[in-house]
C-alpha cells in the first residue's frame, strides 16, 4: 500500500503519483483541441450553422460518456478492492501460520524465529515485486 501524507485542499489537485492523470492527460487534451478546431471551423465556414445546432446530440453524447466512465470507474475500483482482500487474507494467513509454529515448536525457539521472519520476509518481498521495487531494500 502506498502511504503518503494526508493532502489538503488543493493539493489534491496536484497529486500525480499513483494517479490516472498522467496516463489520460494526453487523450483529454487532443481531444480538447480537436473540439477546439472543429468549433473554429463551424465558425469560419458556416457562420450561421452554430446557431442551429441542438441540445440533445451533446446531451445524448454526455450521457453515454458518464455511463461509459462509471462503468470503468467501478471497473477499476473492484480490482483494487481485490487486490485488498488478497492481500488481507496473506497477512490473516501469516499470522494464522506462525502461530501454529509457535505452537508446534515450542522446543526449538531459533527455528520459530526462523520461520516467522522468513514469512514477514515473504509479506515485504511480494509487496516490493508488486509495486516494482527491489525486495532486498
Amino acid at each position: 500500500m502506498i502511504i503518503r501524507p494526508r493532502p489538503r485542499g488543493w493539493q489534491l489537485l496536484y497529486i500525480l503519483r499513483g494517479s490516472i492523470v498522467p496516463a489520460i492527460a494526453p487523450r483529454v487534451l487532443a481531444i480538447g483541441v480537436l473540439a477546439v478546431a472543429v468549433a473554429l471551423l463551424a465558425k469560419l465556414h458556416h457562420p450561421f450553422a452554430a446557431n442551429g445546432l441542438a441540445v440533445a446530440p451533446f446531451t445524448l453524447l454526455g450521457l453515454v460518456l458518464s455511463i461509459f466512465l462509471s462503468f470503468r470507474n467501478n471497473a477499476c475500483h473492484e480490482r483494487w478492492w481485490e487486490g485488498r482482500k488478497q492481500w488481507g487474507q496473506l497477512l490473516v494467513e501469516t499470522r494464522s501460520f506462525v502461530r501454529q509454529a509457535n505452537a508446534l515448536l515450542a522446543d526449538d525457539a531459533p527455528l520459530r524465529r526462523r520461520v516467522s521472519r522468513l514469512l514477514v520476509g515473504f509479506a515485504h518481498a511480494l509487496a516490493a515485486r508488486l509495486r516494482g521495487r527491489d525486495a532486498a531494500a
